[in-house]
């Protein structure tokens, strides 16, 4: 018998839950956020989502509904979302010595071998969380992680259970697969859920009593993970420890199309400090630099145009100027004028764990300010991610995202702290 208890806890429209914290007149009114460039659609309160309002919709096309009911409209403030997330998890990782952060906004722990009222002890973490933070949160709890994962969607769309649901004590869980669509299933995406519906499959249920055979032909060794899963048997342990990753991007929009070669240095200069600090403040350092450039595709009036290339570096590193300085070098080599360029980024990989990089015979000759580096670091921190640029970035405007409706960063600068 399997002994295993997971718990998933999500919170609820993220985005628009930080927003609310700082601003109660929210509460109750639709509310959506965009993505980056005031594009899409990526976060909806309830009453936005009762409205019609889909996910990832472009905002020109639900510009009418918008206008018509007044549903209020921001732009992503990844930095207030970031450190609010940072809040939620600390309060999460105090309720469980296991944890695993896997987004912003989900955080799977483990349960095994605690024995307490699941749904009481839910319960406690939820209403801590909404205490301390402001932010809501619903919380499922089942044998597997998948399950779990189930349990939270029924908590989020069923107000009775008041944001806590438990698989663990259920009898009839099949019943409540059978009701749980292909598509809602974690790790089961849009192109194999169509897939499996093609083949009859429609619910979890059904999926659950597939051939294992006929599972990992249509769905891998992975699917036949998630299968087994549904079954109550845990084959996803709690990932405590993040793997090192594979590669850092900085990739953005441009707020308008960008034709000198100077104004498209400063935006990839700035792609490519902010990539840095990301991975020096992971410990790492990175031997391959990539960069991108390309028109808009949908410009009929203009001619497309994409490029990108790369450079191994002869030492790893994890210093600000040497990796702008490569960047733009290939910037300088992708660049052809005549083009209207709407996107660009700068991709950083081949990483190792600083100090356990390996040397080479000329790294003794590299001119690196780990100093500087750290000082820099600290300063953003406390003051803003863009308080110290490079002069490279030269504090160019033009290309700068829009972002009609952002609020302020009210808990990571001191300057922009809310006043009562």
């Amino acid at each position: 018998m399997n002994s295993k208890v997971f718990a998933l806890i999500d919170c609820n429209a993220f985005y628009v839950s930080c927003e609310r914290v700082f601003n109660p007149k929210l509460n109750n009114r639709p509310v959506v956020a965009l993505s980056n460039n005031d594009g899409c659609i990526i976060a909806r309160s309830k009453e936005a989502k009762a409205l019609g309002i889909k996910m990832g919709v472009p905002l020109f096309k639900v510009k009418e509904i918008i206008k018509k009911e007044k549903v209020i409209v921001f732009s992503s403030n990844y930095t207030l979302y970031a450190d609010m997330s940072r809040r939620v998890m600390n309060i999460i990782s105090e309720f469980s010595p296991s944890i695993e952060i896997y987004s912003i906004d989900e955080a799977f722990i483990d349960l095994t071998g605690v024995r307490l009222n699941y749904e009481n002890y839910a319960k406690s973490l939820r209403e801590t969380i909404l205490k301390y933070t402001g932010i809501p949160v619903s919380v499922g709890i089942g044998s597997t992680k998948t399950l779990a994962k189930v349990a939270n969607h029924i908590a989020k769309d069923d107000e009775e259970l008041e944001g806590v649901c438990s698989l663990i004590e259920c009898k009839d869980i099949d019943s409540i697969l059978a009701k749980t669509k292909v598509f809602e299933i974690w790790g089961v995406g849009r192109q194999l859920s169509q897939k499996l519906n093609r083949q009859g499959i429609c619910n979890a249920k059904l999926l659950k009593y597939c051939d294992d055979r006929w599972i990992r032909k249509m769905m891998s060794v992975n699917g036949l993970k998630t299968v087994t899963e549904l079954r109550g048997v845990s084959c996803l342990p709690i990932q405590e420890v993040s793997v090192t990753r594979k590669s850092c991007c900085t990739t953005r929009t441009f707020g308008r199309p960008l034709i000198d070669l100077k104004d498209v240095e400063q935006a990839m200069a700035t792609f490519a400090r902010r990539a840095t600090e990301r991975i020096r403040g992971e410990g790492l350092v990175t031997s391959s630099i990539s960069a991108f450039l390309s028109t808009s595709p949908f410009d009929r009036g203009s001619r497309y145009y994409s490029n990108s290339s790369s450079i191994t570096l002869g030492y790893p590193t994890c210093d600000t100027i040497c990796i702008i300085n490569t960047a733009l070098s290939i910037v300088r080599k992708i660049f052809k004028g005549g083009y209207k360029y709407k996107k660009g980024g700068v991709l950083l990989s081949g990483f190792y764990n600083k100090g356990e990089e390996p040397l080479s015979l000329f790294s003794s000759d590299q001119k690196e300010f780990p100093n500087l580096m750290l000082t820099i670091d600290n300063i953003n921190q406390r003051y803003g991610s863009d308080t110290i640029q490079m002069a490279s970035e030269c504090h160019s405007t033009k290309w700068k995202q829009k972002r009609r409706n952002c609020t302020q960063s009210y808990t990571t600068q001191v300057s922009k702290l809310l006043l009562v």
